[in-house]
Protein backbone atom coordinates (compact mmCIF):
# COMPACT_ATOMS: atom_id res chain seq x y z
CA UNK A 1 0.00 0.00 0.00
CA UNK A 2 2.99 2.33 0.01
CA UNK A 3 2.70 2.75 -3.73
CA UNK A 4 0.39 5.75 -4.46
CA UNK A 5 -0.97 4.01 -7.57
CA UNK A 6 -2.07 0.97 -5.53
CA UNK A 7 -3.58 3.23 -2.88
CA UNK A 8 -5.67 5.03 -5.52
CA UNK A 9 -6.75 1.71 -7.06
CA UNK A 10 -7.74 0.46 -3.59
CA UNK A 11 -9.78 3.60 -2.94
CA UNK A 12 -11.59 3.41 -6.25
CA UNK A 13 -12.20 -0.35 -6.18
CA UNK A 14 -13.12 -0.87 -2.51
CA UNK A 15 -13.56 2.29 -0.47
CA UNK A 16 -15.64 4.40 -2.84
CA UNK A 17 -18.21 1.66 -3.65
CA UNK A 18 -18.45 0.87 0.06
CA UNK A 19 -19.14 4.52 0.89
CA UNK A 20 -21.71 4.69 -1.91
CA UNK A 21 -23.49 1.59 -0.55
CA UNK A 22 -23.60 3.10 2.93
CA UNK A 23 -25.02 6.35 1.56
CA UNK A 24 -27.71 4.50 -0.41
CA UNK A 25 -28.70 2.33 2.56
CA UNK A 26 -28.96 5.43 4.76
CA UNK A 27 -31.26 7.06 2.21
CA UNK A 28 -33.44 3.94 2.03
CA UNK A 29 -33.99 4.16 5.78
CA UNK A 30 -35.02 7.78 5.48
CA UNK A 31 -38.40 7.62 3.82
CA UNK A 32 -40.76 10.51 3.33
CA UNK A 33 -42.66 11.62 6.40
CA UNK A 34 -45.93 10.58 4.71
CA UNK A 35 -44.72 6.98 4.73
CA UNK A 36 -43.47 6.99 8.32
CA UNK A 37 -46.58 8.67 9.64
CA UNK A 38 -48.81 6.17 7.84
CA UNK A 39 -47.41 3.32 9.95
CA UNK A 40 -49.88 4.41 12.62
CA UNK A 41 -53.64 4.82 12.41
CA UNK A 42 -54.69 7.35 15.05
CA UNK A 43 -57.82 6.59 17.08
CA UNK A 44 -59.56 8.36 19.93
CA UNK A 45 -59.11 11.84 21.33
CA UNK A 46 -55.85 13.70 21.58
CA UNK A 47 -54.35 13.54 25.08
CA UNK A 48 -51.64 15.53 26.80
CA UNK A 49 -48.91 14.43 29.17
CA UNK A 50 -46.40 16.58 31.02
CA UNK A 51 -43.28 15.29 32.66
CA UNK A 52 -39.59 14.52 32.37
CA UNK A 53 -38.13 12.65 29.41
CA UNK A 54 -36.75 9.52 31.08
CA UNK A 55 -35.52 8.03 27.80
CA UNK A 56 -35.26 8.97 24.15
CA UNK A 57 -34.48 6.46 21.42
CA UNK A 58 -33.67 7.53 17.91
CA UNK A 59 -34.64 4.93 15.31
CA UNK A 60 -34.27 6.84 12.02
CA UNK A 61 -32.73 10.21 11.35
CA UNK A 62 -31.79 11.93 8.16
CA UNK A 63 -33.01 14.07 5.35
CA UNK A 64 -36.27 13.59 3.60
CA UNK A 65 -37.16 15.70 0.56
CA UNK A 66 -39.65 17.89 2.40
CA UNK A 67 -38.12 17.96 5.91
CA UNK A 68 -34.33 17.77 5.98
CA UNK A 69 -32.78 16.58 9.23
CA UNK A 70 -35.96 15.23 10.78
CA UNK A 71 -35.99 12.14 12.96
CA UNK A 72 -38.25 9.55 14.49
CA UNK A 73 -38.08 7.32 17.50
CA UNK A 74 -39.56 6.93 20.98
CA UNK A 75 -39.78 9.24 23.98
CA UNK A 76 -40.53 7.86 27.44
CA UNK A 77 -42.20 10.51 29.60
CA UNK A 78 -42.39 10.25 33.38
CA UNK A 79 -45.14 12.43 34.87
CA UNK A 80 -44.28 14.16 38.18
CA UNK A 81 -44.62 11.82 41.18
CA UNK A 82 -45.41 8.75 39.09
CA UNK A 83 -42.04 7.00 39.27
CA UNK A 84 -40.84 4.42 36.78
CA UNK A 85 -44.16 2.54 36.88
CA UNK A 86 -46.03 5.57 35.51
CA UNK A 87 -43.78 6.16 32.50
CA UNK A 88 -45.55 6.60 29.18
CA UNK A 89 -43.83 5.65 25.89
CA UNK A 90 -44.75 7.81 22.89
CA UNK A 91 -43.74 7.18 19.27
CA UNK A 92 -42.48 10.29 17.49
CA UNK A 93 -42.78 10.35 13.69
CA UNK A 94 -41.03 12.72 11.30
CA UNK A 95 -44.21 14.76 11.08
CA UNK A 96 -43.65 16.05 14.63
CA UNK A 97 -41.45 19.11 15.09
CA UNK A 98 -39.36 18.84 18.26
CA UNK A 99 -38.81 22.17 20.01
CA UNK A 100 -36.90 23.17 23.12
CA UNK A 101 -37.78 26.78 23.66
CA UNK A 102 -37.52 28.33 20.21
CA UNK A 103 -34.92 25.86 18.91
CA UNK A 104 -35.52 22.71 16.92
CA UNK A 105 -33.84 19.72 18.59
CA UNK A 106 -33.26 16.01 18.02
CA UNK A 107 -34.84 13.33 20.22
CA UNK A 108 -31.72 12.57 22.32
CA UNK A 109 -31.41 16.27 23.22
CA UNK A 110 -34.70 15.99 25.11
CA UNK A 111 -33.42 13.49 27.73
CA UNK A 112 -33.95 14.94 31.20
CA UNK A 113 -36.04 17.84 29.86
CA UNK A 114 -39.47 18.85 31.06
CA UNK A 115 -41.85 18.31 28.15
CA UNK A 116 -45.45 18.64 27.13
CA UNK A 117 -46.45 15.93 24.67
CA UNK A 118 -49.76 15.80 22.86
CA UNK A 119 -50.51 12.34 21.52
CA UNK A 120 -53.18 9.97 20.28
CA UNK A 121 -53.56 6.24 20.66
CA UNK A 122 -53.22 4.17 17.49
CA UNK A 123 -54.84 0.99 16.19
CA UNK A 124 -51.37 -0.52 16.28
CA UNK A 125 -51.26 -0.05 20.06
CA UNK A 126 -48.67 2.72 20.32
CA UNK A 127 -49.21 6.24 21.59
CA UNK A 128 -48.22 8.55 18.72
CA UNK A 129 -47.10 12.13 19.35
CA UNK A 130 -48.83 14.98 17.58
CA UNK A 131 -46.61 17.64 19.21
CA UNK A 132 -43.63 17.78 21.55
CA UNK A 133 -42.36 20.90 23.27
CA UNK A 134 -39.74 21.22 25.98
CA UNK A 135 -39.03 24.05 28.38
Amino acid sequence: MNNPKHRDEFKSSIVLPLLAAIAVSAQLGCSKSDETGSRFTPIGEEREIRGTVADAKLTVCGPSPDKPGTCEGTLVVEPPGSGAAGRVPVEVTRDVVLKKGDQSVLLPQLRGSQVTVKYRASKEGSNVATSVSAQ
